[in-house]
């Protein structure tokens, strides 16, 4: 939906237009003589563009306001229709109200919406703005302090349009449209009948009674629906009006016992006018009563006209005109029909001439070759090495001297690959080159390829990283952040690098992201990943500590379990007690060797006796 701006408005009495334009500089027109009376450039017009337009209550003369000493009655009502102010929401949430009497911005409405402001929608009687944005909101502003009234979120989707009933009725629309009662914010009933997004809610006004029919406009849908505001109603459209093309601009007339009257300007450039009553469902969509389509005619008789598209169109109070706005925004062209004089399908053929005192001169618009000299050295895209001139023999045709300096495209994609790192590179020159790592890492993040990302990321050289990240885009700076987020999240042991790039990125960038209003969506989750992986570190850093002095004390026990006290100070050695041991000694020596040889005269013994054994038993056996 971000592609709809309801950028056009007449005032109440038609007298005025006004247009912003694409960057965000407001021009109003006279329609009575198509000139432009005032031209407003805000100060932040390029970063916040106007996303939405109403123009407020005005005074019903013919001439501009003149400033009034004292104003009687409601001086607060009396005073804003002084001053007819127009909303202009912005791309940043915020909304300016202009002044066109004082051709001056007369307040800034801030700290409301956070997100592009889709649709604002006056309401003269409680001095109140309603707006609605993306950020899923409805705002009620009080005009004169420049203060919310109330604010409640209508959903869990953006709301593209509001449309105010009376004092206690609102609709809203997203993909439904809801019926609010704005003091309890509840919702009364839900209507569904489109398939896309209704951009557009239109009330049918009527003066003498409160409103009880509003009209839809979808997204890419060439139906108009118009419902009946009851609780007793099925839900479903009471009447369904049928136009060329997706509708552009609506206006709405209905006067009491009278037909709804309403001019719908299609984007192929054509207005149609329908004419119904409302007293009961129609069963069949409704076709236009006529069709308005304007073309210009060239200077040569024989020639085809030229279509002209209508912009707008406008549907004077008594119902009797209409004003179409026609040609193009850098210079529009006003024009009241009468509708009682227009045919089923009418062209109107007008004079209008689209030439431009702007010449250009052919020398100058000419393609002209670039010039290469010959001492030029064409350098890799991947490693940025110096590449010798190659010939081709299997051309037949001979080669021109610029020709010999072109590198094939198989040279080309070897070149691409970072893998291989060139013979004649020299050792303290890094084998990537930052500037190279930019053109990747772009490449990269615009056609979402991994594998490209992969051999940029995964690199870890702390130098390179930084270079790159220098002279990276500012405006790829958040995709960076994006993606290396996304890289995280995965929890893949070779996303460690990731972290030196989310180092890098934030040291060398910092006060870009610092000024960036939408940077929460792309830190938020980055801190809250970090807090969630440290967020059990104090726990274990305790209980490490505890295992420690726990280890460290069972150590000492089972090392020494001895009291140091009892072992004596000194001890003293004489040399009487040397001899004496060295006797001890000799001693167990020939202790030793007489019990040795005790030991072998018993096994000679044994040895004897188990022979006489032996020879017994074979005597025995000779005898038997």
């Amino acid at each position: 939906m971000s592609f709809y701006r309801n950028l056009t408005n007449f005032s109440s009495d038609g007298q005025y237009f006004a247009y912003s334009s694409s960057d965000g500089c407001l021009k109003i027109w006279e329609t009575s003589t198509n000139i432009l009376k005032q031209e407003y450039t805000p100060s932040s017009h390029l970063s916040a563009t106007c996303s939405s337009l109403s123009w407020g209550p005005c005074k019903q003369n013919t001439h501009l306001p003149k400033k009034s000493k004292k104003p009687k009655g409601n001086g607060v009502q009396s005073s804003l229709a002084d001053l007819q102010l127009i909303a202009m929401g912005t791309l940043t949430g915020d909304i300016l109200l202009y002044s066109f009497t004082n051709a001056d911005l007369h307040s800034f409405l801030s700290n409301g919406h956070t997100s592009v402001v889709n649709d604002v929608c006056w309401y003269g009687a409680t001095n109140s703005l309603f707006s609605c944005s993306s950020d899923q909101h409805i705002i009620i502003w009080d005009v004169i302090t420049g203060k919310i009234k109330t604010k409640w979120k209508a959903g869990t989707t953006a709301v593209y349009s509001i449309c105010v009933m009376d004092e206690n009725n609102l609709l809203s629309s997203c993909s439904s449209i809801q019926w609010w009662n704005i003091k309890e914010k509840t919702v009364l009933m839900t209507f569904s009948g489109h398939a896309t997004e209704v951009f557009r809610l239109l009330p049918v006004n009527n003066e003498e009674e409160p409103s009880k029919y509003f009209l839809s406009a979808a997204v890419g849908d060439r139906v108009i629906s118009a419902w009946q505001l009851s609780t007793s109603n099925n839900r479903r459209p009471v009447a369904s009006f049928v136009v060329s093309d997706e509708p552009e601009n609506i206006d709405v007339i209905c006067r009491k016992n009278m037909p709804l009257l309403m001019t719908v300007v299609s984007k192929d450039g054509s207005m149609h006018l329908f004419e119904h009553m409302l007293n009961g469902r129609m069963k069949k969509p409704l076709q236009p009563k006529c069709t308005v389509q304007i073309a210009s005619k060239t200077g040569e008789s024989l020639s085809k006209p030229c279509p002209v598209p209508i912009l707008a169109s406008n549907l004077n109070e008594d119902s009797s005109s209409c004003l179409l706005l026609y040609g193009s925004f850098l210079r529009p062209m006003f024009e009241r029909i009468d509708i009682s004089e227009l045919s089923k399908d009418l062209c109107l053929i007008r004079d209008i001439s689209w030439s431009s005192a702007i010449t250009i001169e052919d020398g100058i618009s000419r393609v002209k070759e670039t010039v290469k000299p010959s001492d030029v050295k064409l350098l890799a895209p991947g490693h940025m090495t110096d590449i010798k001139p190659l010939q081709s023999v299997a051309k037949k045709r001979k080669l021109k001297e610029n020709d010999l300096l072109e590198l094939p495209m198989e040279e080309r994609l070897r070149a691409l690959d970072l893998s291989k790192i060139p013979e004649n590179l020299d050792e303290h020159e890094p084998a990537i080159k930052s500037d190279s790592m930019v053109h990747l890492l772009l490449q990269g993040l615009q056609s979402k390829d991994n594998n490209m990302l992969n051999s940029v990321l995964q690199s870890g050289d702390e130098t390179v990283i930084h270079n790159t990240l220098k002279r990276l885009p500012l405006q790829s700076v958040l995709l960076v952040l994006k993606e290396l987020h996304e890289r995280l999240n995965k929890q893949e042991p070779r996303n460690h690098p990731c972290l030196k790039w989310l180092k890098g990125l934030l040291a060398v960038h910092l006060p870009y992201l610092m000024s960036c209003k939408d940077v929460d969506e792309y830190l938020g989750p980055v801190s809250q990943l970090i807090e969630a992986r440290v967020e059990n570190f104090s726990k274990m850093s305790q209980l490490k500590g505890c295992l420690q002095i726990l280890l460290s004390q069972a150590a000492s026990c089972n090392a020494n379990n001895t009291d140091p006290s009892s072992e004596p100070l000194a001890v003293y050695q004489s040399e009487s007690s040397d001899e004496s041991e060295n006797e001890i000694h000799i001693d167990e020596s020939e202790n030793e060797m007489e019990h040795s040889d005790q030991c072998s005269e018993n096994e000679a013994v044994l040895e004897t006796s188990s022979e006489k054994s032996d020879s017994s038993d074979s005597e025995s056996d000779i005898g038997t």
